[in-house]
């Protein structure tokens, strides 16, 4: 978790700012990327979220192995190989940025960088035409929210005191305090579910799922969507989807989300070098009407998005 000096205005860590985002809660939203997570995900469609500090990515495709970042790198952390390879000793970087800022083609960039809770406010409030206009607002997201608690925070208030509609995602893998001290500055909370059972939740996810279904439970009654990302074989089985639906009834929750599999995250996998094991296709048309039906069946309100 980030420390922050409480003399000075809140700054968090994030990755990226898209200025029109349209699946991250109602309308024309400006989505923040926060850094760390509790979890692992094997499927993340956001690799460069799950560390807490920054990290070296590497596009590989655009390296033209001109050496530049090899000659200003104080540290030896690339290597050009004989056959054109681009070697990137990770353990000897210290995340300087130095090769990123000298790298023409953009192959080299940091993924995480401090800004003011401030700043954030102020973009929004740039953005606020948008925002009206289609029903929009600021939606953190992640990563988890709740690792950077006083910049959430910070950044909800100040947003909603500009009336500007505000949604948090979260894993929900925190502590209940944690957790209802970012929604109290909330209009809404998109609430990842991934699997009910335990030690499959545990393999699949690298934590377990306790805590989680814990805090949902706790907000029936409030404006939650629970969002179910579909991964072929692992979420998106018959079993794991009735028994989220059951616990959702169970538990006096309504909305719920399918996020059908989207198999472009292993690109940026490549750029961490890290490894992306999920195999499986997308789901059919076919497959997510059922499913939708499914949820509907069951009592619930659900869409796919």
């Amino acid at each position: 978790m980030i420390e922050h000096d409480a003399s000075r205005e809140p700054e968090g860590l994030i990755f990226d700012l898209d200025t029109f985002a349209v699946h991250d809660g109602p309308g024309i939203r400006m989505a923040v990327y926060l850094k760390g997570c509790p979890l692992a995900c094997i499927w993340c469609h956001s690799p460069e979220s799950q560390s807490p500090g920054p990290e070296l990515a590497f596009a590989r495709d655009r390296c033209t192995g001109c050496g530049t970042c090899v000659r200003v790198c104080p540290n030896g952390v690339h290597r050009l190989g004989d056959d054109g390879s681009h070697v990137i000793e990770r353990d000897r970087c210290t995340v300087c940025g130095r090769c990123a800022e000298e790298c023409l083609m953009g192959a080299l960039s940091i993924k995480g960088y401090l800004i003011s809770a401030a700043a954030i406010v102020a973009q929004a409030e740039r953005l606020r035409p948008f925002f009206d206009g289609s029903g929009g607002g600021i939606t953190l997201t992640g990563g988890e929210v709740t690792m950077q608690p006083e910049f959430a925070t910070a950044v909800l208030a100040g947003c909603r005191a500009l009336n500007i509609h505000t949604a948090v995602e979260t894993c929900g893998a925190c502590s209940w305090s944690q957790l209802e001290g970012v929604l109290k500055q909330t209009d809404l909370a998109l609430y990842d579910l991934q699997l009910m059972d335990e030690e499959m939740h545990r393999r699949w996810t690298g934590g377990s799922n306790r805590a989680i279904l814990r805090n949902l439970a706790r907000l029936a009654g409030r404006n939650v969507q629970v969002r179910v990302p579909l991964i072929p074989g692992i979420t998106d089985t018959d079993e794991n989807l009735r028994c989220t639906f059951d616990f959702m009834v169970r538990a006096g929750l309504s909305s719920v989300a399918l996020l059908p599999y989207n198999a472009s995250a292993g690109a940026k996998y490549q750029w961490l070098d890290l490894p992306y094991t999920i195999t499986g296709e997308p789901q059919s048309q076919a497959r997510l009407n059922n499913l939708l039906a499914m949820a509907r069946e069951a009592g619930l309100e659900a869409v796919i998005d």
